[in-house]
Formats: structure tokens, sequence, C-alpha cells
């Protein structure tokens, strides 16, 4: 397991955290969460992930770009950590809502299953509305909502 040093990528504070429990092998959960264009398939809003640029390896880990359709919005992300089956990070680049992003997927063995940590780190933008909006309501429903959908998934 190779820990990630939030401070090397950036500054922001943490913001939202949500845990669950999955009852599924820690291998079976990394294969779902690290498959890219999978994620239309559990993460709520992400309607279409294009692969933008593979890393100076030629691989889809640590060093690649990919583009999220989030809603309305275009996600331009760079993955920034890569560390099979135990998680992996991505930055998303300054947009309108949120600046000096970094999103942290941590994938825990357990005895029956694994413990899956999404944490976000990141400046919220706008009014004090949106502000509290997105940090409050918007992104923490995704957030549980998605990793719900992602425990279905691993059922199935």
């Amino acid at each position: 397991m190779n820990k990630l040093n939030v401070k090397k990528f950036t500054q922001a504070p943490e913001q939202i955290m949500i845990q669950r429990f999955v009852k599924a092998p820690i291998e079976k959960v990394w294969q779902i969460v690290s498959d890219h264009q999978g994620m239309t398939n559990w993460m709520p809003m992400i309607r279409h992930v294009d692969l933008k640029q593979p890393n100076q390896q030629g691989e889809w880990g640590a060093g690649c770009e990919r583009h999220c359709q989030f809603g309305p919005d275009l996600l331009q992300e760079k993955i920034v950590h890569w560390d099979p089956p135990y998680g992996y990070a991505y930055m998303i680049a300054d947009m309108h809502i949120v600046k000096s992003h970094l999103g942290h997927f941590e994938l825990l063995e357990k005895l029956d299953g694994t413990e899956v940590k999404w944490t976000q780190y990141f400046v919220p933008q706008g009014n004090f509305v949106k502000k509290w909006m997105a940090r409050n309501v918007m992104l923490p429903q995704v957030m549980k909502k998605a990793l719900k959908n992602l425990e279905k998934k691993t059922t199935t």
C-alpha cells in the first residue's frame, strides 16, 4: 500500500469524507472503481468518460487524463496517484464551483469485505449559498449515492 501525500497535490482543506463497507473482496471493488469508462454505471451524473491521454508508459494509471461529463459540466481530470488495489487520487482542473481539487478513493481490506473511503479536498467557489450547497448537499448526496451504487455493482 502506497500512502497518498495529499499536501503534495493540494493545500485545500478536506471538505467531505464518505465511507461505506462493501461486502466484496478488495480486488472486485478495485476492478469497478479503477474502470474509468465504467464510472457511468455507478457514478451519479457522470454521463460519459473520455480517456484523453495515457501516462508516459501508455497506461491509464497515474499521470493519465480523462474528461468526465458531469451533468452540464465537463470535468477535466488527471490521475495523480494509482495504487492497485488500494485506491487512486484524481485532480479536477479549477472550475466555477471548486478550485485546488483532489479526490481520493481509498480501499481498505476488511475480514469479510472492503471499506471504501472517498475524500474530497477543495476550495469552494462562488457565493455563500453556492459554497454551502456544494459542500453540504450536492457533493455529499452524489458521493453517498455513488458508493451505494458501487456496493450494488459488486453483488451483480
